[in-house]
């Protein structure tokens, strides 16, 4: 369905649930001596967003919809570059339609879920628009899975066609195996390369191969079929995304239509949030099989009218090149990305104030670290300082976030947030930590068909949806959201009279940070049978030149800053902690080495 202003009313429609989602966001405006003592009732944060943002309703329809809508008045406005090669939106509705017409020839009909296993690249953008026109579901496949993990995923969703990028071939061909998968698409990186870049990427044998369908094979068999364009509601299925597995086994998180549209109006809209203008640069480097890469990085980006620039490669050490060679003047992405530009010689004696926009999320950073990345910005003339945001698959990314003008985060304002006691369940007050939970039009709709699972992190109360994050944190009585840890990384610890106590161990982390000696620092626990849990610390150093009473130093401080209970048993000094595919900290490999000193 394509739209104009002319047929903005089916767009964005009046209903009376939308009405109640617009009375819960315009709840009336607390002055600090009516405050109730409950975050989630008072909604203090409302304060800071204008009468028109509270007053907007949310879109209504499908991503593809509201990509149209956004942009219906700026078709020859560049969508995407991609290696310096640019496309307009009136190119990339084009190929959008071309590769519907490609899945509707290959037997995709509404509600199938279709498997991309795909990068940054322009090829991604228009089948994830194309399987969400059609009213398919878009199954994200991580490129760092593994095979055995993409199998049961495959499985579990009754993909019927996988499209992926050449360098995950191999391991898809044998990960569809006994599933069941009848087409496997094979699409290069060079596909939309400039023609002097592409030339060097050899990749048509390889896919030949394999006995795979090629791309441009593919898009052939959808000359002549027509689209079938039905209404497609915004409460209807659109993504299903992959949580990060950090601690734990990843679950497919299956989200709306409406949930990625909330997160690309709350940006568009929230004026006092985030300086955007039609036309910037986006540097967009999040790979698209993660929620923020998806829902920020792509439909947030192009529905803000932002030139979206494609990078498949997210390696951090690759950022500073890009950043050099785009002058992007937005930017997001995770903690190493942000280190990678503060080390680079290049960067460093660069005048940034292109930047308006460098933000980061995807995990936490101390705050010695974020207070040197802000000094380092505004040192180079950036915009802002750093920006930071708080989110989650589950709720299709960011629900808070800091700007320039609020260094601390704000909630969005279609969000909700209420702190639980840990112990009694009761809502707290202000300024109390507890459990963060959340609400909002972007929570996701289950755990794809795991029950169990969505039972476990979602409750109704009083006809409200709400999430358990999983994650500490308070709110204060000016409506700022404060981060303080991860209730599943509480680690307890059984003193000599058998009184169980609770450790933090991003408390520890931060403490260990302030050491000059120290780059990075991860703490985990290990089982030490009556006692609880022993503390153990991993640390990288910024030189290997640096002593050898750092970890005489580490003690004597965590002495000093800590409980008993906190202080580590042993540290590690090794030379890299390890990460997953999206760069955060892979918590679940270290408490392997904690089970074993001699297994790293």
């Amino acid at each position: 369905m394509s739209l104009t202003k002319e047929n903005e009313r089916n767009m964005i429609s009046q209903t009376d649930r939308q009405t109640d989602r617009q009375t819960d966001r315009q709840t009336d405006r607390q002055t600090e001596h009516e405050l109730t003592g409950y975050p989630s009732i008072d909604k203090p944060w409302l304060k800071y967003y204008g009468e028109e943002v509270l007053h907007r309703p949310l879109p209504e329809g499908s991503m593809y919809d509201y990509l149209t809508f956004c942009n219906a008045d700026r078709l020859d406005a560049v969508a995407l570059n991609y290696f310096g090669k640019k496309v307009t939106h009136r190119q990339m509705q084009e190929k959008i339609d071309i590769c519907a017409r490609a899945l509707t020839a290959y037997g995709v009909r509404s509600s199938d879920a279709v498997s991309l296993c795909v990068l940054a690249m322009p090829e991604a953008v228009y089948l994830l628009y194309a399987i969400n026109k059609i009213g398919a579901i878009a199954n994200m496949l991580a490129m760092n899975a593994t095979e055995a993990e993409i199998h049961e995923k495959l499985a579990v969703t009754e993909s019927k066609v996988v499209i992926t990028v050449d360098l995950a071939l191999e391991k898809i061909v044998q990960a569809s195996r006994e599933t069941s998968v009848k087409h496997i698409i094979g699409v290069s990186l060079a596909e939309s390369m400039p023609c002097v870049i592409g030339t060097l990427y050899k990749w048509k044998s390889k896919i030949k191969q394999e006995n795979c369908i090629l791309f441009s094979e593919f898009l052939k068999a959808g000359q002549g079929k027509k689209i079938d364009c039905q209404e497609i509601k915004a409460d209807a299925p659109a993504v299903i995304a992959y949580t990060g597995g950090t601690t734990g086994k990843a679950k497919g998180v299956l989200l709306s239509n409406r949930a990625a549209n909330t997160i690309a109006f709350q940006y568009k809209y929230a004026d006092k949030v985030l300086d955007f203008q039609n036309g910037e640069r986006f540097l967009d480097i999040i790979p698209p099989f993660l929620a923020y890469g998806l829902f920020f990085g792509v439909h947030m980006a192009l529905c803000t009218c932002l030139e979206d620039v494609l990078c498949p490669d997210p390696a951090p050490e690759r950022l500073p090149k890009l950043f050099t060679k785009y002058r992007p003047n937005h930017l997001s992405g995770g903690p190493l990305h942000m280190e990678a530009m503060t080390k680079d010689k290049k960067i460093r004696g660069m005048n940034l104030s292109f930047a308006k926009t460098v933000a980061y999320g995807g995990d936490g950073m101390n705050q010695e670290w974020e207070d040197e990345m802000s000094k380092f910005l505004k040192s180079h003339q950036a915009s802002y300082g750093l920006m930071k945001g708080y989110g989650m698959t589950e709720m299709a990314g960011p629900v808070c976030i800091s700007n320039h003008k609020f260094p601390v985060m704000l909630p969005f304002f279609c969000n909700n947030i209420k702190i639980l006691d840990i112990d009694t369940g009761e809502e707290l007050g202000y300024e109390q930590e507890g459990e963060i939970c959340v609400s909002g039009p972007s929570m996701m709709m289950e755990y794809y068909k795991n029950p169990e699972a969505t039972r476990e992190i979602i409750f109704e109360e009083n006809g409200t949806r709400w999430l358990r994050t999983g994650d500490l944190g308070h709110v204060t009585k000016d409506g700022y959201f404060r981060l303080t840890g991860r209730l599943k990384r509480i680690l307890w610890s059984i003193g000599a009279d058998k009184t169980p106590s609770r450790v933090y161990p991003m408390e520890i982390e931060n403490v260990l940070s302030r050491h000059s000696a120290v780059d990075k620092c991860a703490v985990v626990g290990r089982i030490n049978g009556e006692k609880g849990y022993l503390v153990i610390a991993y640390v990288t150093l910024k030189s290997k030149d640096t002593g050898d009473n750092v970890e005489k130093e580490l003690r004597q401080l965590c002495r000093q800053e800590l409980k008993e209970n906190s202080w580590p048993f042993e540290y590690h000094f090794v030379e890299k902690l390890p990460t997953t595919g999206a760069g955060k900290i892979d918590f679940r490999t270290l408490e392997k080495w904690a089970e074993n000193s001699d297994s790293f």
